[in-house]
C-alpha cells in the first residue's frame, strides 16, 4: 500500500507531511454502546503506578498490576472511541454508521498485524518490546489527536479530558513495561518523546478521520495486551 508521511517533532507542526489515509468500508454495523463520562473517571481509578507503591516491587507484583490497569484501559477504550465519535459530526454520528474495517489505516498507526500464532511464538521479552513500541507511538498519536480537538472542538471538556486521561495511562502502562522488561533481563528502552506525525493541508474531516483511526486502532492493542498480560500473570503468580 502506498502512503506518504514521516515523523516530526511537535513544535515542527504544520511544516511537514502527515501519512495519509487508507481506507475501507465494514459491511457489518459496529456496534456502539454511549457510557456514563462519569464512568470513566471511576474507572480510572484504579490505575496504580507501581513505583510510588513499592520501592522494590516484584516482576510477579508488576505483571499483576498492570493487568488490573489493563482492564480499566480496556473497558476506557471504548467509553474514549464513543464519546470521540458522538462528538464528530456526520458520518460519524448518523443512526446508519457502520464505522470502517480493519484495513483502514493511516501510516505510522500501530496496527497488531502478527497472526496468533505468530505472536504467541515470540519471547515474552519480546512482545513486550513490541508492546512498548506500539504504545509509545500511541502516546504521540493520542497528543496530536487532543491538539486537533482543542481546535476543532474547544468547548467539549468531556472529549478532551478523556484524551489528556489516555495519555496519562499510556504514560503509566509504558513505565510498568519498562520494569517487567527489565526484569526479565531485557534492554533497556531509550528514553525519547514519542514522535507525532504531521500533515500539511489536511482538512477538518482528515483530522477528524485521524482521531477515529487512532482511537479504533488503540482498542485493539489494549485487547491484545490485555490478553498477553492475562497469560503472564498466570506464568508468573504473585
Amino acid at each position: 500500500m502506498e502512503t506518504v508521511g514521516r515523523y516530526v517533532d511537535t513544535s515542527q507542526r504544520g511544516t511537514h507531511e502527515r501519512p495519509s489515509p487508507q481506507l475501507g468500508v465494514n459491511t457489518q454495523d459496529s456496534l456502539f454502546c454511549f457510557f456514563s463520562v462519569s464512568r470513566l473517571f471511576v474507572i480510572s481509578a484504579v490505575f496504580v503506578h507501581v513505583a510510588s507503591s513499592e520501592p522494590e516491587p516484584s516482576v510477579n507484583s508488576i505483571i499483576s498490576r498492570t493487568y488490573q490497569l489493563l482492564q480499566s484501559m480496556k473497558e476506557n477504550t471504548t467509553i474514549l472511541l464513543n464519546t470521540y465519535r458522538s462528538h464528530q459530526g456526520s458520518p460519524f454520528t448518523d443512526p446508519d454508521f457502520k464505522g470502517f474495517n480493519y484495513s483502514m489505516h493511516y501510516k505510522k498507526v500501530p496496527l497488531p498485524s502478527s497472526n496468533f500464532p505468530e505472536w504467541s511464538n515470540l519471547s515474552d521479552i519480546k512482545r513486550l518490546e513490541k508492546n512498548y513500541q506500539a504504545y509509545h507511538n500511541y502516546l504521540g498519536l493520542m497528543k496530536l489527536v487532543w491538539e486537533d480537538q482543542s481546535e476543532l472542538n474547544p468547548d467539549k471538556g468531556e472529549l478532551l479530558k478523556m484524551l489528556k486521561l489516555t495519555q496519562k495511562r499510556i504514560q503509566g502502562l509504558l513505565s510498568n513495561l519498562t520494569a517487567i522488561i527489565s526484569a526479565l533481563g531485557g534492554p533497556s528502552a531509550p528514553v525519547k518523546d514519542p514522535p507525532v506525525p504531521d500533515l500539511v493541508g489536511n482538512d477538518n474531516f482528515e483530522k477528524k478521520e485521524l482521531g477515529y483511526v487512532v482511537c479504533f486502532w488503540y482498542r485493539v492493542w489494549v485487547e491484545r495486551t490485555l490478553r498477553d498480560f492475562n497469560f503472564l500473570r498466570r506464568k508468573y503468580p504473585s
